[in-house]
């Protein structure tokens, strides 16, 4: 670990990411936000963390950024004294709450999401985009088990587990046509369709189609319906967030997204993050409730 009470040092790093922010008098202001997210979470932070973060920017970023909300929101957060097992531990009523972090990229090939097109009018790629989101939740769901398999499990029976994606690098996914990616990512809705009066032209009637997965280029199927499955039952949410620390909210956490899973072993309460929006199925009715300033209990 590179020692010092700053996030960042001198020498060129891996992370192209890294030297700009640091080196860039155009970025002072992200330079010393994340300064001052690590004087909040350099307690908690694995032995590496500083190491890391010169290789994979974004993505410990983005670790850093959840612990500080999830601090800032009231919560007891564990010192991370090793790489093995999921990025956060929150203690809450006794219990844990595990949260693991991920930030994937457009992808490469026939499966990625296409490039900007400037100057152009073109088709949102919300099929490439919900891969994106879907094939991260299916990663982190392979360690969940691994998390538990083992004669020594990290995670408990009785322990909560989220998965908590951010799109910053995802190109296009900051605009969702109808509900946010995350929702599509998880449950079972496809296209918003309308209906019309024959005679006056009117919409009538919405509602969502039903889509249960996505097909890869080579037509190899990614569940998104993963939230109405009983396998996936040991994710208790997905958490999303799109902010990286150039283009980020000014308010934190208001950007987030949380969808409980209606089918998890251990639910999650409702409203238990005084942060974002919440999104849970209720008698088959999708149920929004943006946070607020209420107390997460």
């Amino acid at each position: 670990m590179i020692m010092g009470n700053t996030f960042f040092s001198l020498g060129q790093a891996i992370d192209s990411f890294y030297n700009r922010v640091r080196d860039n008098p155009d970025r002072k202001d992200a330079h010393d936000f994340v300064e001052g997210l690590w004087q909040k979470y350099e307690s908690y932070a694995e032995p590496d963390f500083l190491d890391d973060a010169r290789k994979d920017f974004h993505a410990k970023t983005w670790e850093m950024y959840l612990g500080c909300l999830f601090l800032d929101s009231g919560f007891n957060l564990q010192k991370k004294t090793k790489k093995e097992g999921p990025d956060l531990h929150l203690l809450w009523n006794n219990r844990s709450i595990w949260v693991e972090a991920t930030a994937p990229e457009s992808g490469t090939g026939d499966n990625a999401v296409p490039e900007y097109r400037y100057n152009e009018v073109s088709e949102q790629p919300s099929d490439q985009i919900i891969l994106r989101f879907a094939s991260a939740i299916q990663e982190k769901f392979k360690k969940y088990k691994s998390y538990r398999s083992n004669d020594k499990a990290i995670i408990k029976p009785d322990d909560f587990y989220i998965i908590a994606i951010n799109s910053g690098r995802i190109r296009y996914s900051l605009g969702a046509p109808t509900l946010p990616y995350i929702v599509l990512s998880v449950l079972p809705f496809g296209d918003l369709v309308f209906t019309l009066d024959n005679k006056s032209g009117k919409v009538v009637d919405s509602s969502y189609g039903y889509r249960d997965a996505i097909t890869t280029a080579k037509s190899s199927p990614v569940p998104t319906d993963i939230f109405v499955n009983k396998d996936y039952a040991g994710i208790s949410a997905v958490l999303c967030s799109w902010m990286n620390i150039v283009n980020r909210p000014k308010t934190m956490g208001v950007e987030v997204h949380v969808v409980n899973n209606p089918l998890a072993y251990n639910k999650l309460p409702s409203g238990i993050f005084p942060f974002g929006t919440e999104w849970r199925m209720e008698n088959d009715t999708l149920i929004r409730k943006d946070q607020g300033e209420q107390g997460h209990g």
